[in-house]
């Protein structure tokens, strides 16, 4: 399936106590039916581009909220695929 838009929604702003330059932004995002691996591949956040930016988190849900993991943005290129990874989980 493809990203909904409108089940992205951004949490906070994750500032240094430092107040360096390195913000990132904390995002919640429910995938309905789709599944990690889905929600995981290339591609699949392109739709919100202008909003991600590398080193966000985003707590995705998952395959009907049976599935949850914590991603990291990796690559927001101004063309091509975003691109994110997935927490491990042990």
């Amino acid at each position: 399936m493809a990203l909904n838009k409108t089940q992205l929604s951004k949490v906070a702003n994750l500032n240094s106590v430092a107040g360096g330059s390195g913000s990132k932004q904390f995002w919640h995002y429910d995938a309905g039916a789709d599944s990690v691996a889905t929600a995981t591949g290339a591609g699949y956040f392109n739709d919100v581009r202008g909003f991600l930016k590398v080193g966000d988190r985003i707590d995705l849900v998952a395959a009907t909220q049976t599935a949850f993991r914590v991603l990291t943005v990796t690559a927001v290129p101004a063309s091509g695929n975003i691109t994110v990874a997935a927490s491990a989980f042990s």
